[in-house]
């Protein structure tokens, strides 16, 4: 579970890279940033710790640069902070003694790795360090070979946004957990004349493809997700977007090298983002913050155009923002449990809607997952069929001893190009109807002391409806409610 209450606090701005988009390395290039005293940061750090937050980010510049390094994160461990984030650029912990040396102090670590690209090329483009890729990769290896816990960032930037595709095989590799892509902010990266800003900040219609072919190559359940693009650029990619995170302090160093008082990360990273009023007429507006005003002055705000809630859902097929689009969409009372769970109440019934479900009825981009109430299920099955397209409608409550092996059908369906027409309960018994091209089958399922079924099939059964019964059969007979399954001739 994450730690309800986290802060991060800015080690120095020392740092061995030269990012494009960072301060930092600027800042060590011109001889300005130079090693911080460890009392002040160990002070910050305990009161942080009194004051009740339970996790730490450590970061720089590059933070295992500074010569207090190790006394700092000693001294995070023993005032027991429950999670401890190393975000480091992986240049110094390519060398498997200081990875031991850390981990051996005993923390609960997770490291967020500086990766500035997917490839070496694009890396070393984006942080002009010659070499560095290599030593991010002997840094995953050496935290994958001790079963460390490995979360990456990139900024995103003009030198390093075409190969995002690669990251999936690269972090498959070494075991990550996470990825994030963040796109750069331009009050960030110290001080550069106009025509360096505009050479590294990409125009974000250009990052759409890209970051499909990405999050296609990641397998379903890894946590990658992108900051502060707006979603109307890519509706469908609005799941993996966000434009803020979990309530964090964070303790910068200020141009006079000295800790800053804790500040909202979030709501200061926004102050200076614009987006245009139409915005307001998002079904997103409220999980978007705009645009960088720089990037607005380089780009201009047509990008930004309202999504409806019907284009939102037609984008969204996962139904992953199933709790943000189906609210407006639905003339029903709606509660709203996540972005993949609702309840819809109609009719006397109520149904928890998700993403993934199926055991109840399917649509497009959900299912039904349970039922209550004892109202007739037509009117909310009209309902959602409004919503989304039917795939194997909701339709009456079964006998409880036929429930079992409806649900099952309805897990396995569909059965080649048979399409689900309905479910009838008739004296008892449950009678499903599958349409083929110039033909239909209708099976019965009841129960008299044990399972009884049949089917009739209307019309010539062709080749689809042939195998299109046999997977029906073998859905039946994968349980023990259905062993008497024959044709009615």
């Amino acid at each position: 579970m994450e730690p309800d209450r986290q802060i991060e606090i800015q080690l120095g701005h020392m740092c061995n890279n030269r990012c494009v988009f960072c301060v930092s390395g600027q800042r060590t290039a011109l001889g300005e940033a130079g090693p911080m005293p460890a009392e002040p940061i160990l002070e910050a750090i305990r009161r942080a710790r009194s004051a009740g937050h339970h996790k730490i980010t450590l970061l720089g510049g590059e933070p295992t640069l500074q010569p207090a390094f190790m006394r700092i994160v000693n001294e995070t461990v023993s005032l027991g902070f429950e999670e401890i984030v190393l975000f480091t650029n992986g240049a110094k912990t390519a060398r498997a003694e200081l990875v031991d040396a850390i981990v051996a102090t005993g923390g609960n670590f997770t490291w967020r790795i500086s990766i500035q690209g997917a490839t070496r090329e694009s890396h070393e483009r984006t942080t002009r360090k010659p070499g560095s890729f290599g030593r991010i990769v002997r840094t995953l290896e050496n935290l994958a070979e001790r079963d460390e816990r490995i979360t990456v960032n990139m900024c995103v930037v003009r030198s390093n946004f075409e190969d995002v595709h690669h990251f999936a095989e690269l972090l498959g590799r070494y075991g990550a957990r996470q990825l994030h892509l963040d796109m750069m902010r331009p009050l960030d990266a110290g001080d550069r004349t106009e025509e360096e800003l505009r050479a590294a900040v990409p125009r974000y219609s250009d990052l759409a493809e890209p970051f499909r072919r990405m999050v296609a190559g990641f397998p379903d359940g890894f946590d990658v997700n992108v900051g502060n693009l707006p979603q109307c650029v890519a509706p469908d990619l609005a799941p993996w977007i966000h434009h803020d995170g979990e309530p964090t302090e964070t303790i910068a160093i200020d141009g006079d090298d000295r800790l800053s008082r804790p500040w909202n990360k979030y709501l200061v990273k926004a102050r200076d983002k614009v987006k245009p009023e139409r915005c307001g007429d998002c079904v997103l507006n409220h999980r978007c913050s705009g645009v960088y005003e720089t990037y607005a002055r380089f780009f201009g705000l047509d990008e930004l155009q309202p999504i409806s809630a019907a284009a939102l859902r037609d984008a969204d097929v996962g139904g992953r923002l199933l709790g943000v689009w189906a609210p407006a969409l639905l003339d029903a009372d709606v509660v709203v449990r996540s972005d993949r769970e609702i309840e819809v109440t109609r009719g006397g019934l109520t149904a928890v809607l998700r993403s993934d479900a199926h055991d109840h009825g399917r649509y497009g981009r959900f299912g039904v997952a349970s039922l209550r109430g004892d109202g007739d299920a037509r009117p909310l099955a009209a309902l959602l069929a409004e919503l989304d397209a039917p795939v194997h409608p909701l339709g009456p409550t079964p006998p409880p001893r036929l429930r079992a092996p409806l649900a099952r059908l309805r897990r396995a369906a569909p059965f080649g190009s048979l399409r689900w027409r309905r479910v009838d309960v008739v004296d008892g018994r449950v009678e499903l109807t599958l349409e083929g091209d110039g033909s239909t089958a209708t099976f019965w399922i009841g129960f008299d002391g044990r399972p009884r079924g049949g089917y009739r099939v209307d019309g010539e059964a062709d080749a689809s409806m042939i195998d299109g019964l046999r997977r029906v059969l073998e859905a039946l007979r994968a349980g023990p409610s259905a062993r008497a399954v024959e044709p009615v001739r």
